[in-house]
């Protein structure tokens, strides 16, 4: 066998070695992960306390309907019709005091993150935890849907910050 190839062999059996230990040691995250999302919870974090948000939390603030525009690569932009609170609205509900913070990080199931200026975040026109689309559940990752709650920035004219699979909230 060439060297090259021998590096190569012992490369790839690295790779893969490492791959599946890291999947090993993140299966409890994915699961949490999981089972955070199918009982229709996400949690807002902040240095004072942890607080889990349910689909009746969001419902007893009642939503508003919400004009975005929405533009996945490729497509045309097009205005959609939402159904959530502001993220404003739900965090005082709770009687956070973010005062002292600067961001918003916003994280996903799918292992996305958007963080926002404490400023933007709390911009009670613009960010809205989402829960429907024209009035239907935004449904799961697992049945192909981008929810069940969703983090949208209504003047975001490419909707690159939205965050799907909404599961943290956590300020910093």
């Amino acid at each position: 066998m060439k060297l090259n190839t021998k590096f190569v062999v012992v490369t790839t059996v690295v790779l893969i070695g490492l791959v599946a230990t890291f999947a090993f040691l993140n299966r409890d995250h994915v699961l949490a992960m999981k089972a955070a999302q199918e009982s229709g919870r996400f949690v807002i974090r902040s240095a004072a306390a942890e607080y889990s948000v349910s689909m009746e939390d969001i419902h007893t603030l009642s939503p508003d309907d919400i004009r975005a525009i929405y533009k996945p690569n490729g497509i045309i932009a097009q205005t959609r019709i939402y159904q959530g609170v502001s993220l404003k609205a739900l965090v005082d509900s709770l009687g956070i005091d973010y005062s002292e913070y600067k961001s918003v990080l916003f994280s996903a199931a799918d292992g996305y993150a958007s963080i926002l200026r404490l400023e933007k975040a709390m911009d009670e026109s613009n960010c809205y935890i989402v829960i429907s689309h024209n009035n239907s559940s935004l449904g799961t990752l697992e049945s192909g849907g981008t929810g069940p709650f969703m983090m949208i920035l209504a003047r975001d004219s490419f909707s690159q910050f939205w965050c799907k699979f909404l599961l943290e909230v956590s300020f910093r």
